[in-house]
């Protein structure tokens, strides 16, 4: 059975050849040149193969035409860094005509990556390839992929054709009847008739956010779960950019897992939409609400970043932008009633750290830099806090008023005074515990939090009054995820706050760290891709505004937080129940 396939760039997915190849773009090797595939996308992750599952021997298959020496090497990991790459096996190939090399290797004789290099001894091209055992299938895997949308009609058609064309509707591949596709249509705009068929099912569905929605898909895929074979439901979000053979190195681990990894998640990477090679995440922390990420910013066209993606780090959850779950055999449920954001983290948490990742495995997705609407405040801090009471009850009180502080006074320190208000409400809304949750409408809750901060309009032509050349302001590779920190003096001075305010205003995009806002009166925030952004402004008020709203948080949680966790703890399985969401 074929592991995983050789991959190639593709114009309408991704055509940065060094993640598929060094030495070619396409393929053709001239005569006295070499190729290798140490790439993210055509290396065989030896050391996540034997980790994972029972397979014992593998064997390298490459088609080509003309003369050269193809060997196979492995690069060790240690410690999440490179260790000696050793030569292992090699074959002359010096056939004219499209030929293939077999290479065979055993897994247990290997320390990480095993890749393949193409001499050229006359002009060559490689035409394809694979990895593939002789081991059978411990398990027959079959998927349902659950893709929750509102609104993004263009994005779940490309994606449902994508799906169609490589798996669905080819006999040839081994995804041929083993997919099915649940879309829950929040914003209600899709075409269903038009769209359904006998594998793929679009449903409309009221706007109960991304938790809703992709609570729906595992509902219907939960009650099909016996009547289609299901095995696991593989989330994913509206508008991601798909490689095809992802969802089939999925579908192939799947199929060979140990028994002690059958209850794991398996998540797949998020690799940037405007720079293709830069990894923003794969496989994150929770941190008991302070998000961390282990393997953000690796550039995956070098060897060394390759090495680094495969080393086991703690992580705690997978973001739903790809992440696939058992449905049937130790299913974990359905996700909490939480509208949006905190949704993949809390699922996650119930996996106590059993979560696989694996080179070539991954969608390219926006990445959030500089999109955060003030509506999210409210939802980050409610649902953090939730997930506190949840997964760490040991968490104090004074552990959490501390940490409601510290958001109040990040929001201070950004200027934007106005969500804080919206963090207020989260916390209130958390003390009101399970009862809040069970019994709320978020079609009404939405609209009402969607008014309370911030609003995004066109500042296209405000940008173009202060000078700003947008494109300068998107984000660079070299620059990406630098450590940001403040100066003493902005430390000693509060950021600035304590000293007179300058009358210039700053024009940032939303992403910028706090210290460019020093002493800064007024400040234009915008998202350079769609040049949206709104006004902040800096209040002497506003200081001492923001000091009683942490003592007002403070004194609520220190009389309810301790009674909230008991109810959580007491209550909360029942929110994440087949009966509830039957209802929901």
């Amino acid at each position: 059975m074929i592991l995983q396939n050789l991959v190639f760039p593709k114009e309408n997915i991704c055509n940065e050849p060094e993640l598929y190849f060094h030495g070619t773009t396409d393929g053709k090797i001239p005569a006295g040149n070499e190729a290798d595939l140490f790439t993210y996308f055509n290396s065989f992750s030896a050391y996540k193969w034997k980790m994972y599952t029972k397979i014992k021997e593998v064997r390298f298959r490459l088609r080509c035409k003309g003369s050269c020496m193809v060997r196979l090497w492995d690069a060790g990991v240690t410690d999440g860094t490179m260790a000696l790459t050793e030569n292992f096996t090699s074959e002359r190939h010096r056939q004219a005509d499209p030929d293939e090399v077999s290479l065979s290797f055993s897994l247990a004789d290997v320390k990480g990556i095993v890749y393949a290099t193409v001499r050229a001894d006359s002009d060559t091209e490689i035409l394809g390839g694979c990895f593939e055992t002789v081991f059978e299938p411990i398990q027959l895997t079959k998927i349902a992929i659950g893709i929750c949308t509102f609104r993004r009609e263009e994005f779940v058609k490309k994606t449902l054709e994508t799906l169609k064309r490589e798996t669905m509707e080819n006999p040839d591949s081994p995804l041929y009847q083993n997919i099915y596709v649940y879309v829950s249509d929040n914003g209600q705009t899709l075409p269903y008739e038009e769209l359904s068929n006998d594998r793929i099912f679009v449903m409309p569905n009221r706007n109960t956010g991304g938790s809703g929605g992709f609570g729906r898909c595992m509902k219907e895929a939960y009650e099909d779960r016996e009547k289609y074979g299901l095995t696991h439901i593989l989330l994913m979000d509206d508008d991601i950019v798909l490689e095809p053979e992802s969802l089939f190195r999925t579908y192939t681990l799947l199929n060979f897992l140990k028994e002690e990894r059958k209850g794991a998640m398996l998540g797949g990477g998020l690799l940037r939409l405007d720079i293709p090679y830069i990894q923003h995440a794969n496989g994150e922390l929770w941190q008991g609400g302070r998000i961390g990420f282990t393997k953000r910013g690796y550039d995956l066209r070098r060897m060394t970043d390759v090495v680094r993606n495969e080393y086991n780090l703690p992580m705690d959850y997978n973001g739903w932008w790809y992440c696939c779950v058992p449905l049937a055999e130790q299913f974990r449920g359905f996700p909490l009633p939480v509208f949006i954001h905190g949704d993949d983290i809390e699922y996650g948490l119930r996996f106590d750290g059993n979560i696989m990742t694996m080179n070539g495995i991954g969608v390219w997705h926006d990445a959030f830099d500089n999109r955060k609407a003030s509506s999210m405040e409210y939802y980050d801090m409610r649902n953090t806090l939730i997930a506190c009471a949840i997964h760490h009850p040991e968490y104090s009180r004074l552990h959490m008023i501390k940490r409601v502080a510290r958001h109040l006074i990040g929001q201070m320190l950004h200027l934007r005074v106005k969500d804080q208000e919206l963090t207020m409400k989260g916390v209130e809304d958390f003390c009101k515990g399970t009862e809040f949750l069970k019994e709320l409408d978020p079609t009404k809750l939405h609209p009402e939090i969607m008014k309370m901060g911030y609003a995004m309009q066109d500042v296209s032509d405000d940008l173009h009054k202060f000078g700003v050349d947008v494109e300068k302001t998107k984000p660079q590779p070299s620059h990406l995820y630098e450590d940001g920190g403040f100066a003493k003096k902005h430390l000693l001075s509060v950021n600035g706050w304590l000293l007179p305010a300058k009358k210039e205003t700053a024009v940032l995009p939303m992403g910028a760290h706090p210290d460019a806002l020093y002493r800064r009166k007024t400040a234009l925030l915008f998202d350079p891709d769609t040049s949206k952004g709104f006004y902040v402004e800096r209040k002497a008020k506003d200081f001492f505004v923001t000091i009683g709203r942490c003592f007002k948080m403070g004194w609520l949680l220190a009389g309810k937080y301790k009674k909230t966790v008991k109810d959580f703890q007491k209550n909360g399985a029942e929110l994440i129940s087949y009966d509830f969401w039957k209802r929901y």
